[in-house]
């Protein structure tokens, strides 16, 4: 789960608060003024730092509305005088959709859909320092935005994103961290712009040197990025993607520009638009760290969970004078030969059987592999980010294997989950799989109910599944009256006397036989006023029945149609919570239409939309995250697992 770090363990160091006269004055040109950046000439790190701060202290303040607005006329015009976005624009290409100066700029709500309209985006978050002035109104990181694609920033930071959750029509992304250091959520702007927003990220560094060290207590992630002191200001995980994203991102003519069209207006400029060579010589005085001094220790491999689709890996850091910034692990399910050793300045992403970890974490897990297969690891330890990433990969590298135990073929409660109904013609029902199927493996379907909560009734229609090859983690299955069921594993002898009752029904997944020793799996009432409590249970009523708990493997709802249609990517203990809550359902008397779904299993959950559940479940090294403004309802217990 993502939790705040104890922030009495922050460093700061004092600074004092200077207060600039700001002069009406007009400049005549926005480039660089004979002498500007005198005083810092032949000073590095923190000395550097802090000449820049004096230098680019005290720049005239501009107002929000409409000061802000108006500024993006000058500072962000494209060749063709439409409004430069760095969200939707494609360098090279044709962008999805541009927009007109004032004619699509955001009033009053807006945002719904990408391409509605332009905001004014605070690259730098806001809430990171409180929406306090001048920061608030500081041009060299606030740009205009599609306000869609604003909203999905939100206040994460950005980084190297891994499974996506969301992208927008330029291909920036939103989804779980896989820049070393962090695991939480994050936003990946395009390749040709990460230059852009890491030079406005150390400018901000620099402009608010005296101050920024408190900020990392304002929001968990300004606690996740800033390390609480004045220099180096940034963790050093941060620190290292920011350094990297400006070398790989040279300045280029649209900031060159845009640096010296602020300047005109707020009489202050960005010192790494300027010299580039800053950045190393505040950062990296000493220039990149050596490669690691040692490998790990004890590093081992064990079944994870699910055990057979997840192995857990474990290590002691490395010590010595040069400490990791991170590790790299590899994998291979064919041999420890096959794993092949990085390349010194070719970072290799997190994806697939690679998995960057940061330094201190000590440990990870792989998850989604294949069941009854032996998985081999090696693990290479490395300092710096970027073109300058150092692997340690001199013999002898730790490796570690494991193998993952055989599928399931027995299910439990909550294994699959009903995720629709339809009662009106024609009859429907799909279900998720939240564990992976051994071929062969069959799954009982009944609109029989329960006459006493230990008692079933009998008399109704049964549909069989059965599983022809093995079915991964995540997988929609889906039944209608009527389908071709040649080849899909629904039994071809059932459907004709299995029907829901549009006056009211109840369906049951189970595993066994019918009335004799039926294995209760997931369960829902639909159509009528819910599980009965008391009297004769018809065909359209029934208990609900022992060893099922509704809202956690089953649910009910009035209508006599309904889907689940709610966040679809995220683990599988959040996603169980969010399908089986009746909030998270689209219902209604009439047919609806069978949604087109995708799920997506991780470690990382993004609540993004208003949902609701009974009871949720977080595992270990799970990631949980809540936009802003997105109201998530827990009517009972959160449990760390």
């Amino acid at each position: 789960m993502l939790l705040n770090r104890n922030l009495s363990f922050k460093r700061f160091r004092a600074g004092f608060l200077h207060i600039g006269l700001f002069l009406l004055v007009s400049v005549a040109s926005g480039q660089i003024p004979s002498g500007y950046y005198n005083t810092a000439a032949g000073k590095t790190g923190e000395t550097l730092q802090i000449a820049l701060y004096n230098i680019i202290k005290g720049h005239m303040v501009i107002s929000y509305t409409p000061g802000v607005w108006n500024a993006f006329y000058k500072t962000d015009p494209k060749p063709n005088g439409k409004v430069w976005d760095m969200y939707s624009d494609v360098p090279g290409g044709t962008p999805p959709y541009e927009y007109t100066f004032g004619t699509n700029q955001c009033g009053v709500g807006g945002g719904g859909v990408e391409g509605d309209c332009y905001s004014r985006e605070h690259s730098f978050p806001g809430s990171w320092f409180n929406n306090l002035s001048p920061m608030y109104t500081d041009l060299f990181h606030i740009f205009p935005a599609d306000q869609y694609i604003n909203n999905m920033h939100s206040n994460y930071p950005y980084a190297a994103v891994g499974t996506v959750t969301a992208i927008s029509l330029n291909g920036s992304k939103k989804g779980s961290c896989a820049t070393p250091g962090y695991s939480g959520i994050v936003f990946e702007p395009i390749n040709a712009y990460k230059g852009d927003f890491a030079r406005a990220y150390l400018y901000m560094a620099t402009r608010y040197e005296n101050i920024i060290a408190t900020w990392y207590a304002n929001s968990a992630y300004a606690d996740a990025v800033l390390d609480g002191t004045s220099y180096p200001v940034f963790e050093t995980w941060y620190l290292n993607l920011l350094i990297s994203w400006h070398n790989q991102d040279p300045v280029s003519a649209k900031e060159i520009a845009r640096n010296d069209s602020i300047y005109k207006i707020q009489l202050n400029r960005n010192p790494f638009i300027d010299h580039p060579e800053y950045v190393n010589a505040i950062w990296m005085p000493s220039g990149p760290k050596p490669e690691p001094s040692s490998h790990v220790t004890n590093f081992s491999a064990t079944n994870g969970s699910p055990a057979y689709s997840a192995i857990q890996l474990s290590w002691n850091d490395a010590t010595g004078t040069v400490i990791p910034d991170g590790y790299l692990i590899r994998g291979s399910s064919t041999g420890f030969s096959a794993i092949v050793a990085p390349v010194d300045g070719t970072p290799v992403a997190t994806g697939g059987l690679d998995k960057n970890v940061g330094s201190g974490v000590q440990s990870g897990i792989f998850s989604g592999l294949s069941s009854n297969t032996t998985y081999y690891f090696k693990i290479f330890p490395y300092t710096n980010a970027g073109s300058t990433i150092d692997y340690k990969t001199g013999e002898p590298v730790p490796s570690a294997s494991s193998a993952t135990t055989t599928g399931t073929s027995i299910l439990q409660p909550g294994d699959i989950a009903i995720i629709e109904y339809q009662s009106v013609n024609p009859d429907k029902l799909s279900f998720i799989t939240f564990t992976q199927l051994n071929a062969s493996t069959e799954i009982n379907f009944t609109d029989n109910g329960f006459k006493h909560p230990d008692t079933v009734r009998t008399g109704e229609g049964f549909l069989k599944y059965t599983a022809q090859t093995v079915i991964p983690s995540g997988t929609v299955i889906s039944w209608y009256n009527g389908m071709n069921i040649a080849g899909t594993g629904w039994n071809s002898t059932s459907p004709s006397n299995f029907a829901f009752n549009e006056a009211g029904d109840q369906l049951f997944a189970y595993q066994g036989v019918w009335g004799s020793n039926q294995s209760l799996i997931c369960g829902l009432n639909a159509g009528n006023s819910g599980w009965i409590t008391s009297g004769g249970a018809l065909s359209t009523t029934s208990y609900f029945p022992t060893g099922l708990t509704d809202g956690v493997n089953s649910l009910t709802f009035t209508e006599k149609n309904g889907n689940y249609n709610l966040i679809t990517a995220g683990s599988v203990n959040a996603l169980k919570s969010l399908v089986v809550n009746t909030p998270n359902w689209t219902r209604n008397i009439g047919v609806i239409g069978t949604p087109v779904w995708s799920f997506i299993i991780s470690n990382s959950t993004n609540i993004n939309q208003n949902a609701t559940v009974l009871h949720f479940l977080i595992g270990s090294e799970e990631v949980v995250t809540v936009d802003p403004a997105v109201v998530f309802t827990i009517l009972g217990n959160i449990t760390l697992n």
